[in-house]
C-alpha cells in the first residue's frame, strides 16, 4: 500500500487569523512576528499603545499582516472590542495566544491584597473571559486552537510570588477544563510553559549577577532562553503538527523544570 500522508504541510499556518495578546513587547511580541512570518495575519493585543503601535508597524513594514488593537484585557468590553474587530477585520479566529500577563513580588506574609486582586484578573480571569468569546466563532467553525502561556512557576516553588504562581497553577488547570469541554467542535487547548526568557518582566533576575546565575545553573542547557525560541513551539501547537495533543503542557525551559541535583 502506497503511503500517500504528506508531512510538508504539517506546519503549514498561511492565512491563519491569530490575536496574541501581550503582543506589544516580550515574548508576546516575538511570537506575533513567527506567526506573522509563516502566513498568519496576526492581531496584537495590549495596553502599551506605543509599544503595540511599533511592533504592528515592524511586522507590516515586512510586508506581513498585523493590526494592533490597544486592550485593557482588564475590561470586559476591550475584550469585547478585540474579539469583534478580529473578525470585523478577517472574518474569523483560527488562534488565540493568550500571552500577557503581571508578576508583582513580595513575601507571602506581606501581599497586597490589591496585588493579588490585579494579578488574578489579568492572569486568570482575563484569560477565561477572552477565551469564552472567541471559542463561540471557533465553535461555529467548528476547528480553532487555543495556546495559554503559563510558566515554570505553574509546577515549581519560588520565593516571594504567591499570586503569580497560583495564577499560572489556575490557568494550567484552567486549559484542561476548557480542553475538556470544547473539544467536541474540535478545539484544542494547550499550555505553553516558558522558563527564563529575558524580558522586561524578568528584568529585576537577569539584572542581578547573581540571582542570573543561579537560574542558569539550574537549566541542562545552562542559559537563560530568547523570546525568539518560543516561535517553534508555539507553531507546533498551532499546526496540524499537533493534531492529537490537547489539554497537554510544552515545557521550553531549558530543563529547568526537570533539574534535579545540578553539578557546581
Amino acid at each position: 500500500m502506497v503511503n500517500t500522508f504528506d508531512a510538508t504541510k504539517l506546519f503549514n499556518l498561511n492565512e491563519r487569523i491569530a490575536i496574541v495578546t501581550g503582543a506589544a513587547r516580550g515574548n508576546g511580541r516575538a511570537i506575533a512576528e513567527g506567526l506573522a512570518a509563516v502566513g498568519v495575519s496576526v492581531v496584537l493585543a495590549d495596553i502599551l499603545s506605543d509599544e503595540l503601535k511599533r511592533a504592528c508597524q515592524s511586522i507590516c513594514g515586512r510586508g506581513q499582516k498585523a493590526h494592533g488593537i490597544i486592550t485593557d484585557l482588564c475590561k470586559p468590553e476591550d475584550l469585547k472590542k478585540l474579539v469583534k474587530q478580529t473578525i470585523d477585520e478577517f472574518g474569523r479566529i483560527d488562534i488565540l495566544i493568550n500571552c500577557a500577563a503581571v508578576n508583582i513580588e513580595e513575601r507571602s506574609e506581606n501581599y497586597p491584597e490589591e496585588a493579588w486582586e490585579k494579578t488574578l484578573d489579568v492572569n486568570v480571569k482575563a484569560v477565561f473571559r477572552l477565551s469564552k468569546l472567541v471559542a463561540k466563532h471557533m465553535i461555529a467553525q467548528k476547528s480553532g486552537n487555543i495556546i495559554n502561556i503559563t510558566s515554570i512557576g505553574a509546577v515549581r516553588g519560588f520565593p516571594n510570588n504567591p499570586a503569580y504562581q497560583a495564577s499560572k497553577g489556575a490557568l494550567q488547570q484552567l486549559t484542561r477544563a476548557m480542553a475538556c469541554d470544547w473539544s467536541k467542535y474540535n478545539i484544542r487547548v494547550n499550555n505553553l510553559c516558558p522558563g527564563y526568557f529575558r524580558t522586561e518582566m524578568t528584568k529585576r533576575s537577569w539584572s542581578n549577577p547573581r540571582i542570573k546565575a543561579q537560574r542558569v545553573s539550574h537549566s541542562f542547557l545552562k542559559r537563560w532562553g530568547e523570546s525568539t525560541e518560543l516561535v517553534g513551539p508555539v507553531i507546533f501547537l498551532a499546526s496540524d503538527a499537533s493534531s492529537y495533543i490537547s489539554g497537554n503542557d510544552l515545557f521550553v525551559d531549558g530543563g529547568f523544570a526537570k533539574t534535579g541535583l545540578v553539578e557546581d
